[in-house]
C-alpha cells in the first residue's frame, strides 16, 4: 500500500488490501477478495495470500494451463 498512494497506481482500478485498506484510497474500488485481478494490476490481502497471489502472477505473465500446473504441483489447488 505504500506505492499506490505516491504514484495513484490504482486510480481507477479495483483492488485488495489489508483490512483497513478500503477507505484509504480514493478513486478506487476496494474487493474484499483475497487476490483481486485488474488488468496488468494484481492486488492480494498480505501475506497469507502469496500462494494465490504467486499464481495470478503466473497466469498473467504465462497463461492459465501454466498457472494450474504449478498450482497443483505447490499443493495450492486439488
Amino acid at each position: 500500500m505504500v506505492l499506490h498512494g505516491a504514484c495513484d497506481l490504482l486510480k481507477g482500478k479495483k483492488f485488495t488490501g489489508y483490512p483497513g485498506t478500503e477507505n484509504s484510497v480514493s478513486g478506487a474500488m476496494f474487493v474484499p477478495e483475497r487476490v483481486v485481478v485488474d488488468g496488468a494490476l494484481i492486488t492480494s490481502r498480505g501475506p497469507g495470500t502469496a500462494g494465490e497471489f504467486a499464481i495470478a502472477i503466473i497466469a498473467a505473465l504465462e497463461n492459465r494451463e501454466k498457472a494450474d500446473e504449478v498450482a497443483q504441483r505447490a499443493l495450492l489447488k486439488h
